[in-house]
């Protein structure tokens, strides 16, 4: 995909799904999101919750500086990634409701969790369909 292919809307529609996923997390700490994930859940909350926020500081570095890199290229497969873990991410929790130690409820699960699925779901489609037509 070429400079100038995305919209603007499009681009935003994008960084809507991440900040709804960044408001997720902070709703993820309230929720002792950390108590359900391999690894954190052997830990007791004093250790695992400050561990649980810290580790988010260089994966969401990581991906700031990746979504929204000058390359093209980078940029488009970076936003790809975030999309797919997105869809994913819902179908994860979507497994996960009923299980003893969830706590997320909504509204603020359906509107970050699920409304951050749907949204990467679009933009993944956005984005397949004009590489599919930038080929043709």
């Amino acid at each position: 995909m070429r400079t100038g292919e995305h919209s603007g809307w499009t681009h935003a529609l994008f960084y809507l799904g991440f900040a709804l996923l960044v408001a997720h997390e902070m709703d993820a700490v309230a929720r002792h999101e950390w108590r359900l994930l391999p690894g954190l859940s052997l830990l007791d909350d004093g250790a695992a919750e400050p561990l649980f926020i810290l580790l988010h500081v260089p994966v969401f570095a990581a991906l700031f500086w990746l979504t929204g890199h000058r390359s093209d290229r980078v940029r488009r497969r970076s936003q790809i990634g975030v999309d797919i873990f997105l869809v994913g991410h819902g179908l994860v929790h979507f497994a996960f409701i009923g299980h003893a130690l969830y706590e997320f409820a909504p509204p603020v699960e359906t509107v970050t969790v699920y409304g951050a699925a749907v949204v990467g779901l679009v933009h993944l489609g956005l984005v397949l369909r004009s590489e599919a037509r930038a080929a043709a």
